[in-house]
């Protein structure tokens, strides 16, 4: 009975750990959450650790060109979100409070040293306000990267004309019915589309609710490139840039940089803007 139950053993043992193999050539390692895999990878070695947190439905590696050379010089952390990437779904709602908890989870079980840099692009940036708001004595900086903001949606639809508003709600709702979605895309998405009769999602009532840090450094990197094309757009970028421009007046250490040389994934198009940004920041956390 004893050796029948060490060979069960050690067969659950073996498939267990086969189950964490990971394709030739990648350098990241699995870790468990609430029994599922969650992709992770660190590398890289000195203070501070900069952590990458992407946009919504989007893989860890969309910060490659910036973490590929930055792990040079510091530790970096980058990881796939449950249900994006190589990660296991997890049964809850993709929220950004949630996922930010998720994220010191996965942070403390790989005993990762606070405090942090975080970088974060789009959704991401939800993400961050949200850490930082939960657990501000583990942050040491941000940077944010085209960050989405709580009042997106409200302003376009101010901006247009009836018939107009129509379009734009039915664009907005197309989102959570295109085909060829990645899994992580669609449930992430879920919380930044329902929209409420104030024009806001789950996820933009949630940051809009919390404080904007005003002890922890910040740097905004922002594009002037349109990403879609329509009458609105003009006057909806210079509210992007004014709403983050404000946040100055708020925390005087908040730093805004303008690119007209990248769109909406800045990181991929422009990458030493990005690595410059933390670098920056590096030497400010340092001081």
């Amino acid at each position: 009975m004893h050796s029948c139950y060490k060979i069960v053993l050690a067969t659950l043992l073996f498939i267990g750990l086969s189950s964490l193999v990971l394709i030739e050539g990648d350098e990241g390692h699995f870790v468990f959450l609430r029994g599922k895999k969650q992709y992770v990878l660190v590398e890289g070695t000195g203070d501070p650790t900069v952590v990458f947190i992407t946009g919504k439905g989007r893989p860890q590696t969309d910060f490659k060109k910036v973490y590929s050379k930055l792990k040079k010089e510091v530790q970096i952390f980058s990881y796939d979100r449950a249900s994006t990437g190589q990660s296991q779904s997890l049964n809850n709602e993709r929220t950004a409070d949630t996922m930010a908890y998720e994220l010191n989870e996965l942070l403390l079980k790989e005993k990762i040293k606070p405090p942090f840099i975080l970088v974060g692009h789009s959704l991401g940036t939800y993400i961050m306000r949200c850490f930082a708001n939960m657990y501000p004595t583990r942050v040491s900086g941000l940077v944010f990267v085209e960050p989405a903001h709580e009042y997106e949606y409200q302003y376009g639809l101010a901006l247009r004309t009836d018939s107009d508003k129509i379009v734009f709600k039915d664009q907005f709702k197309s989102f959570l019915k295109v085909t060829g979605k990645t899994k992580g895309n669609h449930i992430e998405s879920l919380k930044c589309f329902d929209f409420d009769s104030l024009g806001f999602s789950t996820n933009q009532r949630i940051v809009k609710n919390i404080k904007l840090p005003t002890t922890i450094p910040m740097t905004v990197i922002l594009s002037t490139v349109p990403d879609v094309e329509n009458d609105y757009i003009s006057k909806e970028i210079d509210y992007k840039l004014n709403y983050f421009k404000n946040w100055q007046t708020i925390n005087p250490q908040t730093k805004i940089t303008v690119t007209s040389k990248s769109g909406y994934f800045i990181q991929k198009e422009e990458p030493s803007l990005v690595i410059d940004a933390i670098h920056d920041m590096i030497r400010i956390v340092k001081k």
